[in-house]
Protein backbone atom coordinates (compact mmCIF):
# COMPACT_ATOMS: atom_id res chain seq x y z
CA UNK A 1 0.00 0.00 0.00
CA UNK A 2 1.50 3.50 -1.01
CA UNK A 3 0.85 6.26 1.17
CA UNK A 4 -1.00 9.40 -0.29
CA UNK A 5 1.42 11.40 -2.19
CA UNK A 6 1.47 15.21 -2.34
CA UNK A 7 3.11 17.46 -4.62
CA UNK A 8 4.43 20.53 -2.89
CA UNK A 9 6.62 23.79 -3.99
CA UNK A 10 9.45 23.43 -1.97
CA UNK A 11 11.84 26.67 -3.10
CA UNK A 12 12.50 28.55 -0.02
CA UNK A 13 10.88 31.49 -1.20
CA UNK A 14 7.55 30.02 -1.25
CA UNK A 15 4.83 29.41 1.01
CA UNK A 16 4.86 25.32 1.39
CA UNK A 17 1.21 24.33 -0.79
CA UNK A 18 0.11 20.72 -1.60
CA UNK A 19 -2.32 19.80 -4.25
CA UNK A 20 -3.26 17.27 -6.29
CA UNK A 21 -4.57 17.22 -9.33
CA UNK A 22 -5.54 21.13 -9.18
CA UNK A 23 -3.93 24.43 -9.52
CA UNK A 24 -0.55 24.04 -6.97
CA UNK A 25 0.41 27.72 -7.08
CA UNK A 26 1.41 30.23 -10.00
CA UNK A 27 4.91 31.17 -11.15
CA UNK A 28 5.97 34.15 -13.84
CA UNK A 29 6.84 33.52 -16.66
CA UNK A 30 10.59 32.72 -16.98
CA UNK A 31 11.10 31.73 -14.01
CA UNK A 32 13.71 29.14 -13.29
CA UNK A 33 15.17 26.87 -10.33
CA UNK A 34 11.45 26.24 -8.98
CA UNK A 35 11.50 23.12 -6.45
CA UNK A 36 8.66 20.54 -6.12
CA UNK A 37 8.32 17.78 -4.46
CA UNK A 38 6.70 14.86 -2.59
CA UNK A 39 6.91 13.06 1.09
CA UNK A 40 9.57 10.82 0.62
CA UNK A 41 9.32 7.22 1.81
CA UNK A 42 12.43 5.64 2.37
CA UNK A 43 13.49 3.56 -0.34
CA UNK A 44 10.77 4.43 -3.17
CA UNK A 45 11.98 6.26 -6.28
CA UNK A 46 10.11 8.86 -7.90
CA UNK A 47 9.64 9.48 -11.58
CA UNK A 48 8.51 13.05 -12.48
CA UNK A 49 7.33 14.49 -15.88
CA UNK A 50 6.22 18.35 -16.94
CA UNK A 51 3.59 18.59 -19.54
CA UNK A 52 4.77 21.22 -22.03
CA UNK A 53 5.51 24.43 -20.21
CA UNK A 54 8.41 23.52 -18.67
CA UNK A 55 11.65 21.81 -18.54
CA UNK A 56 13.26 19.95 -15.85
CA UNK A 57 16.60 21.26 -14.71
CA UNK A 58 17.50 19.00 -12.07
CA UNK A 59 16.21 15.74 -10.18
CA UNK A 60 16.54 14.77 -6.31
CA UNK A 61 14.54 11.85 -6.36
CA UNK A 62 11.63 13.34 -4.56
CA UNK A 63 12.86 16.52 -5.19
CA UNK A 64 13.00 18.36 -8.74
CA UNK A 65 13.72 21.72 -9.69
CA UNK A 66 11.51 23.42 -13.05
CA UNK A 67 12.57 26.10 -15.28
CA UNK A 68 9.18 27.37 -17.01
CA UNK A 69 9.03 28.63 -20.31
CA UNK A 70 7.97 32.47 -21.49
CA UNK A 71 4.48 31.29 -22.63
CA UNK A 72 1.78 32.15 -20.03
CA UNK A 73 -0.64 28.44 -19.09
CA UNK A 74 -1.73 25.81 -16.99
CA UNK A 75 1.03 23.20 -17.42
CA UNK A 76 1.04 19.35 -15.55
CA UNK A 77 3.57 18.15 -13.24
CA UNK A 78 2.71 14.59 -12.47
CA UNK A 79 5.04 11.87 -10.57
CA UNK A 80 4.89 8.17 -10.19
CA UNK A 81 6.49 6.32 -6.64
CA UNK A 82 8.55 2.58 -6.98
CA UNK A 83 8.53 1.59 -3.75
CA UNK A 84 11.23 -0.83 -2.42
CA UNK A 85 9.71 -3.88 -3.18
CA UNK A 86 9.05 -2.47 -7.60
CA UNK A 87 5.69 -2.15 -6.85
CA UNK A 88 4.43 0.67 -8.62
CA UNK A 89 1.80 3.54 -7.11
CA UNK A 90 -0.62 5.54 -9.02
CA UNK A 91 0.42 8.70 -10.97
CA UNK A 92 0.00 11.83 -9.17
CA UNK A 93 -0.25 14.84 -10.98
CA UNK A 94 -0.66 18.87 -10.09
CA UNK A 95 -0.65 22.09 -12.05
CA UNK A 96 1.14 24.75 -12.26
CA UNK A 97 -0.41 28.59 -14.06
CA UNK A 98 2.43 30.42 -15.82
CA UNK A 99 1.28 33.64 -15.72
CA UNK A 100 3.38 36.93 -17.22
CA UNK A 101 6.14 37.85 -14.71
CA UNK A 102 5.40 40.39 -12.50
CA UNK A 103 5.55 44.37 -13.15
CA UNK A 104 8.67 44.99 -10.49
CA UNK A 105 11.16 47.73 -11.98
CA UNK A 106 12.59 49.11 -8.64
CA UNK A 107 15.90 50.18 -10.25
CA UNK A 108 17.75 52.17 -13.05
CA UNK A 109 19.89 50.12 -15.10
CA UNK A 110 22.96 52.41 -13.27
CA UNK A 111 23.52 54.10 -10.50
CA UNK A 112 26.51 55.94 -9.82
CA UNK A 113 27.77 56.92 -6.15
CA UNK A 114 31.46 58.08 -5.07
CA UNK A 115 34.14 56.49 -3.94
CA UNK A 116 33.56 55.95 0.00
CA UNK A 117 29.99 56.23 0.16
CA UNK A 118 27.40 53.42 1.04
CA UNK A 119 24.60 53.25 -1.15
CA UNK A 120 21.09 51.59 -0.06
CA UNK A 121 19.00 49.63 -2.99
CA UNK A 122 15.60 49.25 -1.44
CA UNK A 123 13.39 46.42 -3.36
CA UNK A 124 10.03 48.52 -1.73
CA UNK A 125 7.53 47.04 0.78
CA UNK A 126 4.42 44.39 0.29
CA UNK A 127 6.43 41.10 -0.31
CA UNK A 128 6.65 38.25 2.05
CA UNK A 129 10.08 37.23 0.59
CA UNK A 130 13.53 38.85 -0.50
CA UNK A 131 16.60 37.22 -1.42
CA UNK A 132 19.88 39.33 -3.03
CA UNK A 133 22.50 38.19 -5.34
CA UNK A 134 21.67 34.67 -4.31
CA UNK A 135 23.10 35.13 -1.16
CA UNK A 136 20.72 33.75 1.78
CA UNK A 137 22.46 36.06 4.19
CA UNK A 138 20.36 38.64 2.55
CA UNK A 139 16.94 38.26 2.53
CA UNK A 140 15.51 41.93 3.62
CA UNK A 141 13.77 44.28 2.14
CA UNK A 142 16.74 47.02 1.94
CA UNK A 143 20.72 45.62 0.50
CA UNK A 144 23.41 48.29 1.11
CA UNK A 145 26.52 47.81 -0.46
CA UNK A 146 29.98 50.43 -1.78
CA UNK A 147 31.54 48.08 -4.16
CA UNK A 148 31.35 48.29 -7.87
CA UNK A 149 29.11 45.35 -9.37
CA UNK A 150 26.31 44.21 -10.90
CA UNK A 151 23.40 42.65 -8.03
CA UNK A 152 19.55 41.84 -8.30
CA UNK A 153 17.05 41.37 -6.32
CA UNK A 154 14.40 38.81 -6.52
CA UNK A 155 10.93 38.67 -4.45
CA UNK A 156 7.66 36.77 -4.26
CA UNK A 157 4.71 38.07 -3.32
CA UNK A 158 1.83 36.83 -1.29
CA UNK A 159 0.12 34.76 -3.85
CA UNK A 160 3.99 33.37 -4.76
CA UNK A 161 4.23 35.66 -7.69
CA UNK A 162 8.15 36.00 -8.27
CA UNK A 163 9.84 39.34 -10.01
CA UNK A 164 13.18 39.98 -10.29
CA UNK A 165 15.44 43.13 -10.97
CA UNK A 166 19.13 43.64 -11.82
CA UNK A 167 21.12 46.97 -11.65
CA UNK A 168 24.64 47.95 -11.83
CA UNK A 169 26.97 50.06 -9.37
CA UNK A 170 29.27 52.01 -10.59
CA UNK A 171 31.48 53.97 -8.08
CA UNK A 172 33.33 56.50 -9.66
CA UNK A 173 36.80 57.88 -8.12
CA UNK A 174 37.32 60.85 -6.19
CA UNK A 175 39.40 63.72 -6.98
CA UNK A 176 43.32 64.05 -6.00
CA UNK A 177 43.65 66.75 -4.40
CA UNK A 178 46.94 67.94 -2.68
CA UNK A 179 47.98 71.61 -1.85
CA UNK A 180 51.23 70.48 -0.22
CA UNK A 181 52.79 71.06 3.19
CA UNK A 182 52.05 74.41 5.11
CA UNK A 183 55.06 76.45 4.24
CA UNK A 184 56.15 80.54 5.01
CA UNK A 185 56.22 83.33 2.85
CA UNK A 186 58.34 86.31 3.01
CA UNK A 187 56.15 89.31 1.72
CA UNK A 188 58.12 89.54 -1.56
CA UNK A 189 57.64 85.87 -2.10
CA UNK A 190 54.26 84.32 -3.61
CA UNK A 191 53.15 80.82 -4.44
CA UNK A 192 51.16 78.92 -6.82
CA UNK A 193 48.70 76.50 -5.49
CA UNK A 194 47.51 73.92 -8.02
CA UNK A 195 44.19 71.89 -6.76
CA UNK A 196 44.99 69.55 -9.51
CA UNK A 197 43.50 68.72 -12.74
CA UNK A 198 40.63 66.23 -12.72
CA UNK A 199 38.04 69.33 -11.71
CA UNK A 200 35.70 70.42 -13.06
CA UNK A 201 34.48 72.77 -10.62
CA UNK A 202 37.06 74.62 -8.08
CA UNK A 203 35.84 76.23 -5.16
CA UNK A 204 38.60 78.05 -2.99
CA UNK A 205 38.34 79.86 0.14
CA UNK A 206 40.52 82.61 -1.26
CA UNK A 207 36.89 83.41 -4.02
CA UNK A 208 39.04 81.56 -7.09
CA UNK A 209 37.23 79.38 -9.13
CA UNK A 210 39.78 78.12 -11.61
CA UNK A 211 42.46 74.79 -11.10
CA UNK A 212 45.15 76.72 -10.18
CA UNK A 213 45.43 80.34 -6.94
CA UNK A 214 48.74 82.42 -6.47
CA UNK A 215 48.82 83.74 -3.01
CA UNK A 216 51.52 86.56 -1.69
CA UNK A 217 53.86 87.04 0.81
CA UNK A 218 51.70 90.54 2.40
CA UNK A 219 48.54 87.70 2.43
CA UNK A 220 50.43 85.99 4.78
CA UNK A 221 49.53 84.40 7.29
CA UNK A 222 46.17 82.45 6.37
CA UNK A 223 45.08 79.37 5.69
CA UNK A 224 43.57 78.55 2.08
CA UNK A 225 41.30 75.51 0.69
CA UNK A 226 39.77 74.21 -1.76
CA UNK A 227 37.09 71.83 -2.85
CA UNK A 228 37.31 70.26 -6.03
CA UNK A 229 34.50 68.34 -7.21
CA UNK A 230 34.55 66.05 -10.72
CA UNK A 231 32.10 65.81 -13.83
CA UNK A 232 30.54 62.97 -11.76
CA UNK A 233 30.14 65.32 -9.26
CA UNK A 234 32.30 63.44 -6.01
CA UNK A 235 34.62 65.96 -4.12
CA UNK A 236 37.34 66.53 -2.31
CA UNK A 237 39.55 68.72 -0.18
CA UNK A 238 42.43 69.95 1.03
CA UNK A 239 44.18 72.92 3.41
CA UNK A 240 47.37 74.54 3.90
CA UNK A 241 48.49 77.16 6.09
CA UNK A 242 50.80 79.64 4.54
CA UNK A 243 52.50 81.62 7.29
CA UNK A 244 54.45 85.08 7.23
CA UNK A 245 58.44 85.23 8.02
CA UNK A 246 59.73 88.99 7.57
CA UNK A 247 63.19 87.55 7.12
CA UNK A 248 65.06 89.80 4.50
CA UNK A 249 62.51 91.69 2.73
CA UNK A 250 63.64 92.80 -0.71
CA UNK A 251 62.07 95.96 -1.85
CA UNK A 252 61.26 95.63 -6.10
CA UNK A 253 60.08 98.65 -7.60
CA UNK A 254 57.56 98.42 -10.57
CA UNK A 255 58.24 101.16 -11.88
CA UNK A 256 61.57 103.78 -12.82
CA UNK A 257 61.95 106.22 -15.03
CA UNK A 258 65.31 106.01 -17.23
CA UNK A 259 65.39 109.51 -18.50
CA UNK A 260 68.92 111.18 -17.04
CA UNK A 261 67.44 113.65 -14.91
CA UNK A 262 69.20 112.11 -11.85
CA UNK A 263 66.08 110.77 -9.85
CA UNK A 264 64.96 107.28 -10.16
CA UNK A 265 67.11 106.73 -13.20
CA UNK A 266 68.36 103.07 -12.19
CA UNK A 267 66.43 100.04 -11.00
CA UNK A 268 67.49 99.97 -7.79
CA UNK A 269 66.68 96.25 -5.49
CA UNK A 270 67.31 96.71 -1.76
CA UNK A 271 66.31 95.26 1.39
CA UNK A 272 64.02 96.96 4.22
CA UNK A 273 67.13 98.24 5.54
CA UNK A 274 68.37 100.41 2.92
CA UNK A 275 71.03 96.96 1.88
CA UNK A 276 71.78 96.20 -1.76
CA UNK A 277 70.79 93.21 -3.60
CA UNK A 278 74.37 91.42 -3.38
CA UNK A 279 74.50 92.16 0.30
CA UNK A 280 72.61 89.65 1.14
CA UNK A 281 71.93 87.65 -1.92
CA UNK A 282 75.99 87.83 -3.74
CA UNK A 283 74.97 85.09 -5.66
CA UNK A 284 71.69 86.11 -6.95
CA UNK A 285 70.69 87.00 -10.72
CA UNK A 286 68.56 89.65 -12.38
CA UNK A 287 66.83 88.34 -15.54
CA UNK A 288 64.49 90.95 -17.56
CA UNK A 289 62.34 89.54 -20.53
CA UNK A 290 60.32 91.89 -22.94
CA UNK A 291 56.50 90.93 -23.50
CA UNK A 292 57.78 88.77 -26.83
CA UNK A 293 60.12 86.64 -23.66
CA UNK A 294 63.44 87.70 -25.61
CA UNK A 295 65.95 88.46 -22.98
CA UNK A 296 66.50 92.52 -22.63
CA UNK A 297 68.90 92.18 -19.23
CA UNK A 298 70.98 89.95 -17.45
CA UNK A 299 72.89 90.75 -14.27
CA UNK A 300 76.03 89.04 -13.04
CA UNK A 301 76.14 87.20 -9.30
CA UNK A 302 74.77 89.67 -6.88
CA UNK A 303 73.37 92.69 -9.08
CA UNK A 304 76.39 94.91 -8.80
CA UNK A 305 75.27 97.49 -10.67
CA UNK A 306 71.36 98.44 -10.98
CA UNK A 307 69.76 98.08 -14.74
CA UNK A 308 69.34 101.61 -16.48
CA UNK A 309 66.61 100.23 -18.70
CA UNK A 310 68.84 99.80 -21.77
CA UNK A 311 69.41 97.21 -23.94
CA UNK A 312 72.78 96.69 -26.39
CA UNK A 313 73.76 100.26 -24.69
CA UNK A 314 70.19 101.68 -26.30
CA UNK A 315 67.45 102.83 -24.18
CA UNK A 316 64.11 100.94 -24.56
CA UNK A 317 60.86 102.05 -25.27
CA UNK A 318 58.36 102.44 -22.24
CA UNK A 319 56.55 99.66 -21.65
CA UNK A 320 55.94 97.04 -19.22
CA UNK A 321 58.59 94.21 -18.39
CA UNK A 322 59.31 90.86 -16.93
CA UNK A 323 61.91 89.93 -14.49
CA UNK A 324 62.77 86.91 -12.84
CA UNK A 325 65.71 87.16 -9.91
CA UNK A 326 67.47 84.10 -9.25
CA UNK A 327 68.62 84.15 -5.50
CA UNK A 328 70.79 80.99 -5.81
CA UNK A 329 70.70 80.24 -2.03
CA UNK A 330 69.34 77.02 -0.28
CA UNK A 331 65.51 76.67 -0.03
CA UNK A 332 64.66 80.54 -1.89
CA UNK A 333 62.36 80.54 -4.46
CA UNK A 334 62.77 82.74 -7.11
CA UNK A 335 61.00 85.92 -7.31
CA UNK A 336 58.84 87.24 -10.24
CA UNK A 337 56.86 89.95 -11.52
CA UNK A 338 57.25 93.03 -13.71
CA UNK A 339 59.34 96.55 -13.72
CA UNK A 340 57.86 99.53 -15.68
CA UNK A 341 59.76 101.99 -17.86
CA UNK A 342 58.51 105.08 -17.55
CA UNK A 343 60.23 107.82 -19.99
Amino acid sequence: MFPRLLISVLTALFVGLAAHGQVLHSVHAGSSGIRYGVEATPGSLYEWHVVNGGEISAVFNDQIEVDWGITPGIYEIWVVETNIYGCTGDTVNTFVEVIERMDFDPFPPVVEICEGEIYVFDAGSGFVAYLWNDDSDFITQTFATGEAGTYWVQVVDENGLIGRDTVELVVNPLPVVDLGPDTILQVNENILLDAGDDGAIYNWSTGAIGQTTRIYGTQAPLTVWVEVTTMAGCSASDTIFIDFDEGIVLNIPNVFTPNDDGINDTWIITDQYGNDLFFNYPNAVVEVFNRWGELVFQSPPGYPTPWDGTYRNRPLQMDSYHYVITLNEPGARDITGNITIVR
